[in-house]
Formats: C-alpha cells, sequence, structure tokens
C-alpha cells in the first residue's frame, strides 16, 4: 500500500491553514528529490542507524525547530512566548548544543554582554543568571563566587554542562503542553525534508529515533533549521554553501584569491580534567595515531597571536607575560575556592578546549555516513592524544615533565570518557540569503580609527560583537582580527530561493565565512535562533511572507516592535554612549 500523509490527527484548521499558507506563493517546479538515505549518523554514539520507511507517529504543530542547541532552545522559547506551538528535535541526550553536548559551558562573550539594553537578548541575560541562581543555591558556596564558580578568565560566567542543561529544561517546562512546546523528540535525527510539489513550500519532516529506530514525520507551517551543520537547509533543498567565499565576491579584503569551498573550520572535541592530587593516576590510552598526530605540532601550551606578542607559551598553573592568564584557569569550570565543605566540589575542573583538541585534518560536513563516522573518532581520537600530552609530556611550571594528576571528569561530562558528547562545531552550511552579512560589515575603518561601531544596517534585528576567529582547516593560515560592535540584518534570515519557510536559526544565516567566524559565538547564535523564532511566530499571525516583512515599511516597523518588545536591542547607540 502507498503511504499518503494525512491530517487526521491534527485539529482540523491546521490542514486548511497548511494549504492556505501554501497558495499565495508563486508556483514552482517539483523539487527533485534527492536519492533517500537510509542510514544516519549517530553523532553522540559515533554510530550509523538505519531509518524507517513509514512514520509510526505523525504530530503536528506551527514551527517545527530542527536541533536542541543555542538557537533552537531560542527559536523555541521565542515561539512560544509569541502563541505558537512548536516541536523540537536534537540528535544528543542534551538540550543547549554549545553550552552542554559540545562542552563549551564558559561562553564567548563580549565586554558588553551584562548591559540593560546591550548586545545580549532579555531572554539571554535571564539564561546566563538563572545557572548563577543554581550556583548560589549550592550548598557552600562562597559570597559572590555563584557569579562565576570556575573563576575562568575568558568569560563572566562558568559552570558544568549539566546544570546548564537544568536551567534550559527549567525554562521550556512551563512552555510545554499543547499549546506550546508539543514535544522535545531527544535522539532524534532528522531523515529528510519533503516539500509541496505546487509551491515549493516545505512540507512535513521525517526524523528517526536513534535508539529504536521508530520514524517520527512532523508536519508545519515552518521549519527552522538550528541543527549544527545545516542539515535541514541541505535536506530541504535551500540554497547555501560552506567555505570561503573568494575575495573578488564580496571584497573582503582577508578572504582568499579563490573561493575555498574545502576551507572548512577544525571541530574540536572538548573534554573535562579534575585537579586530583592523589591518586591513582591512570593514564589514558595512547591513540594509535598520537606520533603522527604529535608532528603536526599542535600539542603544546604555545598560542600563536596575531599582534606583536606572537607566540605565547602558556604555563599552567603560573601567569607568564603576555598571556591571558594560566592555562589552567582558562575555561575551568568549577574552583574548588569558590566552595566550602562541599565533597562534589572538593577539586578544580578545568574544561579543555585549546589547539590541541582542534581538528584540522579532515571535516565531516556533507560527507557519507561512514566517512563521518571514520572523520569524527579520528578528531576524537586526536583529542585524547592531547590529553595523553598533557599527563605525559607537557612541561611542567616546577620542572619535569607530565600531569597525571589531571583526570578525566566523566561525571561532569555526562559521557563515560569525560569526552563531549558531540564535537564542538564553528561551521555550518550558511543559507543563501536575500543580504549576506560580510567581513566589511563588521571591521575597523582605518580612515575612521574613533569610529565606536559598524555602519547602521537599515534592516537591523539585533546586536553582536565578538572578533572574527578562524580555526583552521588544513593547510589554511589562522585569522583573528578585531570586529567593531555590529547588527544582524535581517535579509540574512530570508532564502534567496528554495522553500519560502524554511529559515536559519543558528549559524547558519547569510553570512560570509569570514562574518560568521565573529557570529558563531554563544549570544549570537542565540539571538540567531530568537530571531528566527519571532520572525516565523511574526509571519504566522499576519499571514504574510518572510520576503514581505523586509520590503513593506509598516511590516518591518511592526516586527522590530515586536522584537523590542522582546528584549532584542537594535542599535549600537543605545548601549554605547
Amino acid at each position: 500500500m502507498r503511504f499518503r500523509l494525512r491530517f487526521r490527527s491534527a485539529p482540523s484548521a491546521l490542514a486548511g491553514l497548511l494549504l492556505a499558507a501554501a497558495s499565495p506563493a508563486p508556483a514552482a517546479p517539483r523539487p527533485s528529490a534527492p536519492p533517500r538515505e537510509r542510514r544516519v549518523l549517530d553523532v553522540q554514539k559515533l554510530r550509523a542507524v538505519d531509518a524507517g520507511k513509514y512514520p509510526n507517529v505523525i504530530p503536528t504543530c506551527d514551527v517545527l525547530v530542527v536541533g536542541g542547541g543555542m538557537g533552537g532552545v531560542a527559536a523555541a522559547e521565542a515561539l512560544v512566548r509569541q502563541g505558537k506551538t512548536v516541536i523540537l528535535t536534537e540528535p544528543t541526550s542534551m538540550l543547549g548544543g554549545q553550552l552542554t553536548a559540545q562542552a563549551v559551558p564558559v561562553p564567548d562573550e563580549n565586554s558588553f554582554i551584562e548591559r540593560d539594553p546591550g548586545p545580549s537578548t532579555r531572554l539571554y541575560r535571564a539564561l546566563r543568571e538563572g545557572l548563577r541562581s543554581k550556583y548560589a543555591a549550592v550548598p557552600g558556596v562562597k559570597p559572590g563566587r555563584a557569579a562565576n564558580v570556575g573563576q575562568c578568565w575568558v568569560s563572566r560566567v562558568s559552570g558544568e554542562p549539566g546544570m546548564w542543561e537544568q536551567v534550559i529544561r527549567e525554562r521550556l517546562a512551563p512552555l510545554t503542553g499543547p499549546a506550546g512546546v508539543r514535544q522535545v523528540l531527544m535522539r532524534h535525527q532528522l531523515v529528510q525534508v519533503r516539500r509541496f510539489a505546487h509551491s515549493g513550500r516545505y512540507h512535513y519532516a521525517d526524523f528517526v529515533n536513534l535508539d529504536s529506530g521508530r520514524m517520527t514525520r512532523v508536519a508545519a507551517h515552518y521549519l527552522l533549521d538550528a541543527s549544527e551543520w545545516g542539515d535541514g537547509l541541505a535536506l530541504a533543498g535551500s540554497p547555501w554553501r560552506i567555505g570561503a567565499e573568494a575575495r573578488s565576491e564580496h571584497g573582503e579584503p582577508h578572504a582568499p584569491p579563490a573561493a575555498r569551498p574545502d576551507w572548512v573550520q577544525s571541530f574540536t572535541y572538548c573534554f573535562a580534567v579534575r585537579w586530583q592530587p592523589e591518586g591513582p593516576h591512570p593514564i589514558v590510552a595512547k591513540p594509535a595515531e598520537y606520533e603522527y598526530f604529535k608532528s603536526l605540532g599542535e600539542y603544546t601550551l604555545g598560542y600563536d597571536y596575531s599582534d606583536a606578542r606572537g607566540r605565547v607559551y602558556y604555563k599552567v598553573f603560573e601567569r607568564v607575560p603576555g598571556a591571558g592568564g594560566p592555562f589552567w584557569t582558562y575555561r575551568r569550570l568549577i574552583a574548588a575556592s569558590s566552595f566550602a565543605e562541599n565533597p562534589r566540589y572538593a577539586q578544580d575542573v578545568a574544561l579543555i578546549n585549546w589547539r590541541g583538541n582542534d581538528f584540522h585534518e579532515e571535516n565531516p560536513v556533507g560527507k557519507p555516513v561512514d566517512e563521518q563516522i571514520r572523520i569524527l573518532k579520528r578528531g576524537k581520537a586526536f583529542a585524547q592524544g592531547f590529553l595523553y600530552w598533557l599527563q605525559t609530556e607537557c612541561p611542567r611550571d616546577d620542572g619535569g615533565v607530565g600531569y597525571p594528576e589531571m583526570q578525566p571528569a566523566p561525571d561532569v561530562m555526562g559521557s563515560e570518557d569525560g569526552f563531549a558528547l558531540h564535537p564542538y562545531i564553528r561551521e555550518s552550511r550558511r543559507l543563501q540569503s536575500v543580504f549576506t552579512l560580510t567581513e566589511n560589515h563588521l571591521a575597523p575603518d582605518p580612515a575612521q580609527p574613533d569610529k565606536k561601531w559598524a555602519d547602521e544596517l537599515a534592516d537591523s534585528v539585533g546586536l553582536a560583537l565578538y572578533a572574527m576567529d578562524i580555526h583552521p582547516s588544513k593547510g589554511e593560515p589562522p585569522f583573528l582580527s578585531r570586529s567593531l560592535p555590529y547588527q544582524l540584518p535581517l535579509g540574512s534570515f530570508i532564502p534567496r530561493g528554495g522553500a519560502p519557510n524554511v529559515l536559519p536559526a543558528a549559524k547558519n544565516f547569510g553570512a560570509t565565512r569570514l562574518a560568521l567566524s565573529s557570529a558563531r559565538m554563544h549570544p549570537t547564535e542565540w539571538l540567531a535562533g530568537e530571531v528566527a523564532g519571532h520572525l516565523a511566530a511574526f509571519c504566522l499571525t499576519r499571514q504574510v511572507a518572510p520576503a514581505a516583512v523586509r520590503t513593506d515599511p509598516a511590516l518591518f516597523a511592526a516586527f522590530q516592535d515586536q522584537l523590542r518588545s522582546a528584549g532584542v536591542t537594535l542599535r549600537w547607540s543605545e548601549v554605547i554612549p
């Protein structure tokens, strides 16, 4: 029997609304469906999972959010607060992406992040304060230490991945139900996206439960892609690109002369180590490729700065000239000195996210499933090699080599081995949008050295600030360059072609690789999710297309008012005097 999707399980109005939403769109040729891959990547368990042929359940909602990372969680919360129903999916066992499964729970932010109004949104500030409140309630925490329990120097806030996820779960809990977040489908991987033949609009998406193999088909008015590699854009047939654009395309001074689609930023398997001065001190297994990995020159405490400092050799516990601080406290999650008489926090725990576990030899984006698994396993082995080097060969501050006292902390990471459940992803497929954010919209102007922020964008939907920071692929030079405070444009969220109701909601909006090397950081990925959520909600409420919101002055003014009411600042002049 041939299967056909029916909306019997949905409110009767939903099917009509789907058709009504599709009818105003111009007719489009039936998109050619790519061959459906029957096997998908289980990124957490590094294995392939066979996908079934037919769905077991067919839930519906206003908006499907693919990916439960920073952007996905922000989009879901924004949508529900605008009265829309949501189904949220996530391929791992943790919500929060960078903060949790990818184990970067010390967020990369900027000096204005805690200002109100400021470049962070009201919801993002509430997330950070929620973590601080959690630690303030921990027995034995010392006065003032809950704000940054790790006393790290790369961020103003720190904490364990599991504690961040508790905050996220508690924020979503009151929003969950038939009128809000209808389902959170954990450990579900996107398999395919189908579009209407007559309009080209997104129709439904299929997911496989990575543990049971059961299939779920989700029909909705909009699909927001907050996946880590932009899988939703690719499977929906949206125009995208990855890698470096040619200098001639946008006139970016630091782009390569010719396009380099093979230049995809390196990924990192972060890991946590607990300082354990008393034995035993087992040594992590030495990877089979250890000697080759070490020959690459990345197993070092040296850091290469782009300014006059050049290479600075960090020490583990001491601060050396030119360094931001000691290596150990760089991304320390827990400082034992922040607590009194709490056995859980009796030793320091540090998060290791350094050049030594930053894998640039290969990248899995867009590769066949078996190749993805091989590359990811190799990247994890590279990180394991760095831990082995730290335990056995790292120069000690007090002379000698090796810090066997650095022991894996699987209880902190929520994994069996102390490594992240998911690699830290810096580069995704990027939407080809009606407006492209480029290096030129971020970079300082040598002719105006006193300029406080970048040029104003007429269609601003939020603020961002971080250096352009390229973690290179193999054979590519590193790049780190200052940015001015800048704005995100609405045009970067509107697709140039493909399904008009598929929107980017993470580090996959319309920008060049250089621009998104800044915008990929925690608060900006959250902002991208919020903007996408608000845009989908606004379009559903007013029954308009996303492109019309940007081109119709009245609609755009109303949309900006919605963002302001939700706590999104739109102009840097409101932040910097």
